[in-house]
């Protein structure tokens, strides 16, 4: 009865504050700003909004967000919010309550009303956007939120778990349920890229091109339609194009006439874990620090979760110290987590650099080190590159390992301050004239090992040194007189680097103990193989399938608990090894590829453009063998493509399809008249009627990217469609 009033309550409130009926002066000031604003189709669907103010342009970015993804804009806010649960039961209590360990919904208010007018029209207009989409869409039903608040993008500081070393049952270890409702654990949290693909940035000078200007590569590797590529154009000095993600005002990677940006996943340190001493006494607990004894705060937390019968709910009582929230417990000792609670500057940033116009702006918006889990690269029109690995990096005492968490009951395991932008690794026009990163360590930023840099603290690169960076710079050593197309060519170079280093230890194996006739062909095979990828090769497919299992093996040997700075290196390509893998066990994961190949295919001599292919179908319908598809010759992160693709067997199929890879990419030429390529995956449209669904799949897939239409004139050329929003015409 206690629960039923309780839920009851709570759907009243929900009612109030996320389901009230829009007001007759909302519309009328909503209609008001749609009628400023143009938004401009262009030939591909891609949208370019016009507008008199910052805060209109962010009007139309959230409208056409909705017009393309409005139920993955909504799943994003959910997720935010902390409340997925009332959408997808009880299974996502866990992943609820981790969000609202670092924010919640009252704290996010208060935040708005602390933000700059400036930065709070923002806000107001990133609401009245999708408010307004909401309005006139009634066909459109959201799953659970009818109406989005303006503090809503203040929601943006929530470190993913599944790069907080943490497990799920040391979370659930803290916060277990005592009642027979079992709840099952789904923490895998939104990353905006994912950490087994990663992200490529190369930024390369004018002394390597051939008119002289420098060129930006932006290549982020995500879930696939998690983004879409847009154009903001304001009376206020805004002029940005790139890809924000779904349910975000900010252009996370992109570029302006002035300059561009590109942000790939780090390892560098900017949260840790603490151990805290703790005691109940009288009812409360403490912790010690110091030899001293400071009482832990605590607050109740209630999820509410959708079931058979309506909603229902389930409370937390949570903890913090002045470490952070209480997230976990290992081996009977609770576990704190810190880490930045810079919601507002950490918007106002990702919002600034969109409109910086030089160096010394741009970098002084880095400078403010408020992002975590991002390195930085850069290339302007004034002839700039550069490459920060991290940002936010706290100062530590060196004689802990980061890695694990560290005792929370003394102060020299506290930070001493932050590391200043010019103390993190970087390189700032280096003399070679480029700069890469494929999530890897900066130790190899500019192509040789940096002995100097070598000397920083540890906990700055734990990054390995990828197979993708390996195959970056093989190439980029040689560049000279490069152009947009040659930049192109080289980032999707079908050379896997790993292959080369591990497919010649398979063939001496095979050599010295392995010799038989099930293994001679497929053996013969990869030893004559110039390890280029191609969807012919049946030696891809041999090399891909073989190294996923050696890469399972390596995993199995992690010692526990794995941290991140383990598992990443490791997925990504860096750390796989065979010094513990003998030749014995090396031919037998070669006899389990080709028995595999054999139930599915009927034979080993499979060409990797059959198993290994892209499909587009409408949401919700699952990738089949039945519905067409098309060959794709990139292979995953792992063997060193940096045209990484990830695909994968859906429960019915046998043939492999992608799931995250590139999704937004572009090359851009900083000249006096910026000129960029781009490419998104499959096409801008998410209608599997529109002709833009998938016009862009064979471009995607063959690397033939569309010209970007980035100044007016070139957009009224190239118009399809132009409309206020609200007029229901896309």
């Amino acid at each position: 009865m206690k629960r039923s009033i309780i839920t009851f309550i709570f759907s009243i409130f929900s009612v109030m504050a996320f389901a009230q009926a829009f007001t007759k002066d909302e519309k009328s000031t909503w209609i008001k700003q749609a009628n400023a604003i143009q938004i401009i189709r262009d030939n591909w669907g891609v949208p370019h909004i016009y507008a008199n103010t910052d805060a209109e342009a962010v009007f139309g970015m959230m409208y056409v967000q909705c017009e393309d993804y409005f139920s993955k804009v909504e799943d994003a806010i959910i997720s935010r919010m902390g409340r997925e649960s009332e959408v997808q039961g009880k299974t996502s209590v866990y992943k609820d309550l981790w969000s609202r360990l670092y924010i919640d919904t009252i704290q996010a208010e208060k935040l708005y009303k602390q933000t700059s007018p400036y930065l709070k029209k923002l806000c107001d207009a990133y609401a009245a956007g999708i408010n307004y989409y909401i309005l006139t869409h009634p066909n459109t039903k959201p799953k659970l939120l009818n109406r989005i608040k303006p503090w809503v993008p203040l929601l943006n500081n929530i470190p993913s778990i599944a790069n907080s070393n943490l497990t799920e049952a040391d979370i659930k270890n803290m916060y277990p349920i005592f009642s027979d409702r079992t709840v099952a654990l789904n923490l895998q949290t939104f990353l905006k890229e994912d950490l087994h693909d990663g992200s490529n940035g190369w930024a390369i000078s004018g002394m390597n091109t051939k008119d002289k200007s420098p060129i930006l590569l932006i290549n982020p590797h995500s879930e696939f339609y998690n983004r879409i590529e847009v154009q903001l154009v304001s009376n206020e000095g805004l002029n940005v194009y790139g890809a924000p993600f779904l349910g975000e005002f900010s252009i996370f990677q992109g570029f302006n006439e002035f300059c561009g940006w590109m942000h790939t996943v780090t390892l560098s340190d900017a949260k840790d874990l603490y151990t805290e001493t703790v005691k109940l006494e009288n009812g409360k607990h403490y912790y010690e620090y110091d030899e001293k004894w400071i009482p832990i705060d605590s607050s109740k937390k209630t999820i509410y979760f959708k079931n058979a019968s309506g909603k229902d709910s389930i409370s937390f009582i949570t903890y913090k110290t002045a470490h952070g929230p209480v997230v976990a417990k290992r081996n009977g000792n609770w576990i704190a987590a810190k880490t930045i609670n810079e919601n507002i500057e950490l918007l106002n940033v990702h919002w600034n650099i969109t409109k910086s116009k030089s160096f010394k702006e741009f970098k002084s918006w880095l400078d403010k080190r408020v992002m975590t889990g991002t390195n930085t690269i850069y290339a302007d029109k004034t002839g700039n590159i550069g490459y920060w690995h991290g940002n936010f990096v706290p100062i530590r005492d060196t004689k802990f390992d980061w890695t694990l968490p560290v005792p929370g009951n003394k102060s020299e395991t506290n930070w001493k301050g932050v590391h200043p932008l010019n103390d993190i690794p970087n390189y700032v026009n280096p003399k070679n004239g480029w700069v890469q990163n494929c999530n890897s360590t900066p130790l190899y930023g500019i192509g040789k090992f940096d002995s100097v840099m070598f000397k920083k603290p540890l906990y700055m690169f734990p990054d390995g040194h990828t197979p993708r960076a390996v195959n970056a710079i093989r190439q980029l050593n040689n560049i000279s007189n490069a152009t947009l197309d040659t930049i192109l060519k080289m980032s999707h170079s079908p050379y896997l680097a790993n292959a080369a280093k591990f497919i010649p230890q398979l063939v001496k194996s095979y050599d010295a103990i392995g010799k038989s006739d099930k293994r001679e062909e497929p053996i013969q095979v990869l030893r004559n193989w110039n390890f280029n990828s191609d969807t012919t090769s049946v030696a891809t497919t041999l090399s891909v399938l073989w190294m996923e299992k050696i890469l399972q093996l390596n995993m199995t040997k992690l010692k526990k608990p794995i941290t991140n700075e383990q598992s990443y290196p490791l997925s990504n390509g860096s750390n796989i090894s065979l010094s513990e893998v003998t030749p014995e066990i090396q031919l037998a994961l070669f006899d389990s590829v080709l028995n595999d190949l054999q139930k599915d295919w009927s034979g080993w001599n499979i060409p990797w453009g059959k198993i290994n292919r892209f499909q587009r179908n409408a949401s919700g319908v699952e990738a089949s063998d039945l519905l067409p598809s098309l060959a794709v010759t990139a292979t995953p992160s792992f063997m060193g493509s940096l045209n990484a693709y990830t695909s994968k067997k859906s429960k019915t199929s046998k043939v492999r399809y992608g799931t995250t890879g590139n999704t937004f990419v572009a090359v851009v030429s900083f000249g006096k008249k910026l000129q960029a390529k781009s490419i998104y995956t499959g096409g801008n449209s998410s209608n599997p009627s529109s002709k833009h669904f998938l016009d862009q799949a064979n471009g995607y897939i063959n690397h033939q990217f569309k010209t970007v239409n980035f100044y007016k004139s070139d957009v009224l050329k190239n118009k399809e469609l132009s409309y206020h929003p609200g007029e229901n015409v896309y």
